[in-house]
């Protein structure tokens, strides 16, 4: 394994070679370089992660809402009164 041995550089490169069609990186660079197609699909990329974003906000807060208000049903004193005054400091900051 003489690294200046012709052989083993072409060994070397052929699988350097058929590393880099396996990545597809010709793929890749005809993407990166096609500026169109690329803002394109960032863009779409961008509208699916802000919908995303806002359907799992909307889904997580109506969820905490539905939890804190069937705790507030169930009257837990320390809860209650933690509840209690979370509710005076959000009116008061109306």
């Amino acid at each position: 394994m003489n690294p200046f041995d012709v052989d083993w550089i072409v060994r070397r490169l052929e699988r350097v070679a058929q590393r880099m069609e396996q990545m597809r990186l010709d793929a890749y660079l005809r993407y990166v370089h096609n500026w169109k197609r690329r803002l394109f699909v960032e863009f779409l990329g961008g509208i699916a992660r802000g919908i995303g974003f806002s359907l799992g906000f909307s889904v997580l807060g109506a969820l905490l809402i539905y939890l804190l208000r069937n705790i507030a049903l169930a009257n837990l004193p320390v809860i209650g009164r933690f509840l209690a005054d979370l509710v005076r400091i959000v009116e008061n900051n109306l």
